[in-house]
């Protein structure tokens, strides 16, 4: 069947009648594509009731919402009765001269998953750029709309849907008065508070002045858990009264505003389609790995540079870049390549910003954290429950998937750790050995698996565990030169077709496959044998990270087997970090 309009111009109404034809036009990556994008709409140029599209990070679920799934309403002037529905829009509407009828057996009750949905933490601004749908068709004719709207609404005694800017000025969202770190705002005339602050109220776990925040509606059983990106087809609610219809003597003041904020803030959206997060830059393997070593070359090119004319510390680097998390076993995370970048030359202050600024061009998610000892004492670095107010308050951590997360240990003194840094300390450690992150419940923690690459950054070994310390032997040239260097290496990534060739090569190789051949586990054996004989230390978790090294070397030259040569080069690589640690000592 032929649907007579577009996703852009679906209602709720002409969705419920039409549902299965719709999903099917949903599957059509062109009609995806028409649909407005809510990370990068302003809400002005967006209407009640609009289908949207939303990507984001599910930062927490609340307790399933009670709604009316079809009901009965009764006409009073006239007697006569009606069944509606109550999917898909925030309250049932029913006019000052009719009653709904919740003992009939017409009406049937059901419920809802209700997530809070935050713009990806970390995302990058080229990957932010990737999301960007294009604005409503004629921004201009748009906007003249929503204000026309406005005006008839004042002559209306209905008060009206859509979200217009009258209405918003109504809800009073904000006072801009109100201190950016206080709790709540004050009302000057009641002196009462009214809403938590807007930072209070958006949780971010780390500050994104662009970012946007949903509360969204999911309508069928969905095996999402926290911290996992989707994309979100929805309708989108922005009734000005959803701040106050679900007023309830259950909940406290606080909670309430938190629930159920204004909708100028924090929209609603009301789910059809669900999809997990896959990049626009994961392109078939065969593409990828057909012209890998070119690639690698490139990359490895530039990295070596900024890391001060050092290939070894830029093979290793290019390794963590593309690692991941591909299997777990008790205590163990199979394929978390973190590691520990130590002896740069200390007269290039930067260095980690620098850096820093490279890695961001190239990963599409990442945060920089300074590890001072004033951060270590003071940050939150795990979510924790706010029973007050009945939510998951976020922490530093609380990241996605493969967000590449860079510890700056270069401005860290010794002084007194505080039982907050402690725990922050804990948490890092479980995160770089076990790939954990403990969630604070106040009266007991419970683990959430996490998939974070941790690059560290000090001037000698970290304060925290990480066991691939790599010991910087900067070439003296390189270093005399090192500004100069390093904007040749902006230069070379201003190259657009090398730049996306490097994020496809990171973002495909993360998700590679990759088999050990029986060939090369014999070689494997029988190397290990030798090197308990050479280094009486060497354990069985350094097979594993040695094993690590090695799957990750062949995926970066485009290879999804492991093969004996390869395993060879491994080797040496690593022997080679091991010496320069026993000089380093």
């Amino acid at each position: 069947m032929l649907l007579a309009l577009k996703p852009t111009d679906w209602t709720v109404d002409y969705f419920l009648k039409n549902k299965s034809d719709c999903m099917k036009d949903l599957e059509n990556a062109d009609a995806l594509n028409e649909i407005p994008s809510l990370n990068s709409t302003n809400l002005d140029y967006l209407n009640d009731g609009q289908l949207v599209h939303f990507r984001g990070m599910i930062q927490d679920m609340y307790n399933p919402e009670y709604f009316l799934q079809n009901y009965q309403v009764i006409n009073e002037q006239t007697g006569k009765s009606s069944i509606r529905s109550g999917l898909l829009i925030d309250r049932a509407h029913c006019e000052s001269y009719e009653k709904i009828e919740f003992n009939s057996d017409s009406t049937v009750k059901s419920e809802r998953q209700v997530w809070i949905v935050i713009s990806i933490p970390g995302l990058n601004d080229w990957a932010k750029e990737s999301l960007k749908n294009r604005m409503p068709i004629d921004v201009q004719s748009t906007k003249s709309n929503v204000n026309k709207s406005s005006k008839r609404a004042l002559d209306d005694s209905e008060e009206p849907m859509d979200c217009s800017e009258p209405q918003q000025k109504k809800e009073k969202a904000l006072d801009n008065n109100a201190e950016v770190g206080s709790l709540y705002s004050m009302d000057k005339e009641s002196k009462k508070p009214q809403l938590v602050s807007k930072d209070y109220l958006l949780n971010f776990p780390i500050p994104d002045k662009d970012g946007k925040i949903c509360i969204v509606k999911v309508y069928q059983n969905m095996p999402y858990k926290l911290n996992q990106v989707i994309d979100i087809i929805g309708f989108l609610s922005l009734d000005p009264t959803l701040s106050e219809i679900y007023d309830s003597p259950n909940m406290t003041e606080l909670e309430q505003q938190i629930h159920h904020p204004p909708a100028s803030i924090v929209p609603r959206l009301h789910a059809i389609k669900i999809i997990d997060e896959k990049s626009k830059y994961i392109v078939e393997q065969t593409n990828i790995f057909s012209k890998a070593e070119c690639i690698r070359e490139d990359l490895r090119r530039v990295l070596s540079q900024i890391l001060f004319g050092d290939q070894v510390a830029a093979d290793y680097l290019i390794c963590h870049l593309i690692s991941s998390v591909y299997l777990r076993q008790p205590s163990l995370s199979l394929g978390a390549f973190s590691i520990n970048i130590t002896n740069f030359p200390m007269k290039y202050k930067d260095f980690s910003k620098d850096l820093y600024e490279i890695l961001r061009q190239i990963v599409e998610k990442s945060h920089l954290i300074d590890m001072t000892l004033g951060n270590l004492n003071n940050m939150c670095f795990l979510p924790k429950k706010d029973y007050e107010c009945d939510r998951l308050t976020s922490g530093i951590l609380q990241l996605s998937k493969n967000t590449h997360l860079i510890i700056d240990e270069t401005g860290l003194t010794a002084g007194q750790v505080t039982a907050c840094g402690r725990q922050n300390y804990n948490t890092i450690n479980d995160l770089i050995i076990f790939q954990k992150l403990p969630y604070d419940f106040k009266y007991y923690t419970m683990d959430h698996e996490t998939d974070i690459p941790v690059l560290i950054l000090s001037e000698s070994k970290s304060f925290v565990s990480c066991r691939q310390q790599i010991v910087l032997k900067p070439d003296p040239e390189t270093v005399k030169l090192y500004p100069h260097v390093l904007e040749a290496a902006k230069q070379y990534l201003k190259d657009e077709n090398r730049l996306t060739d490097i994020r496809q090569y990171i973002s495909t190789l993360k998700h590679a496959k990759f088999d050990f051949t029986e060939e090369t586990s014999e070689v494997i054996q029988d190397d290990f044998v030798r090197l308990r004989h050479i280094y009486k230390k060497f354990t069985p978790d350094d097979l594993h990270s040695l094993m690590v090294l090695s799957r990750l070397m062949s995926l970066s030259h485009g290879l999804n087997v492991l093969k004996p040569d390869m395993w060879k080069r491994s080797l040496k690589l690593e022997m080679e970090r091991l010496n320069r640690l026993s000089r380093r000592r």
